[in-house]
């Protein structure tokens, strides 16, 4: 499982799919511009066409984009960018399980923007691997595992998949292909 972080160009404020086509023609081994892309019935990106299996997510926030790919389970990813001075607390209670809104409740003020991030990052890739909406209920199976990314400093993410801890994955940060030997 890989996931790639890429830096938003400033005079592209938004993540488009081009991004994430840039990261899947490295494994379809295509040219970017020729894979198609569609949507399933909650708007989790996929490909238009059939290819060998490839799953896929994308998240932005901020200046940067992550991609999470695996050839073998669902993944879900998502990236936010920390603003402070947020009522986390509602936050949490209105959004998050009451465990992790108990969490942040506990929290000391200094750290919690940090446990909010981080539960909120969970709890959206969560979803989003299971190819749910943010207003549903994650149902119980298939089993999913979350795990908090590394990223840059002001930014909390977190990467989830099908199948049981530990998640085993490398992070990348894109750039242009490298060049071929000859």
């Amino acid at each position: 499982m890989h996931v790639w972080r890429l830096e938003l160009d400033p005079g592209r404020p938004r993540a488009s799919r081009q991004e994430l086509r840039e990261v899947l023609a490295r494994y379809l081994d295509e040219r970017a511009e020729a894979i198609e892309l569609s949507e399933d019935e909650r708007g989790k990106p996929r490909l238009a066409q059939e290819r060998p299996q490839l799953h896929f997510n994308l998240s932005h926030s901020g200046a940067l984009v992550l991609v999470a790919v695996s050839r073998d389970l669902e993944v879900g990813v998502d990236v936010e960018r920390v603003k402070p001075g947020r009522d986390f607390v509602a936050l949490a209670e209105r959004a998050l399980a009451p465990e992790d809104a108990m969490a942040v409740r506990e929290a000391t003020e200094d750290a919690r923007a940090g446990v909010f991030y981080e539960r909120w990052t969970h709890h959206e890739a969560r979803i989003k691997c299971q190819g749910l909406g943010l207003g549903s209920a994650p149902p119980r199976s298939p089993e999913v595992t979350v795990a908090t990314l590394p990223i840059d400093p002001g930014y909390a993410a977190a990467l989830a998949a099908t199948g049981p801890a530990p998640l085993r994955f490398h992070c990348w940060t894109f750039g242009p292909p490298l060049p071929e030997d000859g």
